[in-house]
């Protein structure tokens, strides 16, 4: 027999091409004896599911795994480089660039996703020079060394950058220096 109606040709019936609506399929059968019947049911296009996924912020290389969110309606998946359960995981993704998809599927059994980037920046290449020793009762001085620019010293003996070796005492004593770049993410190193 013969299939016709609104998105069929040569048998196969294409749902982009009905719409969505009811359509009205036919099979038309013609016998050996030149005798023909049909009959006709109605093949139901539903529209997909309204999907959309909220931008991203970035992220530091060093963040926690954290559960994704924005992607609407609610109870779709979540997929992507890094994305495991829901929860995307910065330092398995890597740094760069990365797209996350959220898939939907509506009680029809109808899918549509959305995607958005994820950015994972590195973390700052921070060094802290070797410290020369110092006596007991050397004056407090400021502390340099650390780089890049800009950044924190820390330790015992350590008030706003300068180091007081009285305050500090005698002994070997770890310095730190840590540093924030204009995207957020930290890194330090120490030396004693």
């Amino acid at each position: 027999g013969i299939y016709s109606g609104t998105g069929v040709t040569g048998g196969t019936f294409n749902p982009a091409e009905a719409g969505v609506g009811a359509h009205s399929i036919t099979y038309s059968y013609t016998d050996a004896n030149g005798c023909s019947s049909s009959d006709s049911k109605d093949f139901v296009v539903n529209t997909l599911p309204s999907v959309s996924l909220a931008d991203f912020e970035p992220v530091c290389a060093d963040a926690e795994p954290f559960a994704l969110t924005g992607g609407a309606p609610d109870g779709g998946i979540y997929s992507g480089t890094g994305v495991t359960g829901g929860a995307f995981n910065p330092a398995e993704a890597g740094v760069g660039t990365h797209s996350i998809t959220y898939f939907y599927t509506d009680a029809n059994g109808c899918s549509n996703s959305a995607s958005k980037d994820m950015v994972v920046n590195a973390l700052p290449v921070v060094s802290l020079a070797d410290f020369d020793p110092v006596c007991l009762d050397a004056e407090p001085f400021a502390l340099t060394g650390g780089a890049p620019e800009g950044g924190i010293y820390s330790g015992t003996g350590v008030t706003g950058g300068t180091f007081d070796p009285a305050a500090a005492g005698a002994g070997t004593h770890s310095i730190t220096y840590s540093y924030t770049d204009a995207n957020g993410c930290s890194a330090s190193a120490s030396e004693d």
